[in-house]
């Protein structure tokens, strides 16, 4: 019984493992820095708010802080993904 099996097949094969390898954990390291973009960003965004002055207005504020929060993340995850 004869095989048929060429060493270059071999090679070919890992070369392309190890460049779906590098692919992979070029993307992981690709979202990871958007994440930490995205937190710094968020951050930033809740610093700058604390600067305006608060208003007593419209009674309490609980419900509008929430939604500010939740907007800042919003906003700072779209500008980390370059959106």
């Amino acid at each position: 019984m004869r095989v048929n099996w060429e060493p270059s097949d071999l090679v070919a094969s890992k070369a392309d493992d190890l460049a779906q390898r590098k692919s992979t954990s070029q993307r992981a390291l690709q979202d990871a820095a958007e994440q930490f973009e995205a937190i710094f960003l968020y951050q930033l965004m809740e610093q700058m708010r604390r600067t305006v002055p608060e208003t007593d207005l419209l009674g309490d504020r609980r419900a509008e802080k929430i939604f500010q929060s939740m907007l800042d993340q919003e906003i700072a995850s779209n500008i980390a993904q370059g959106q």
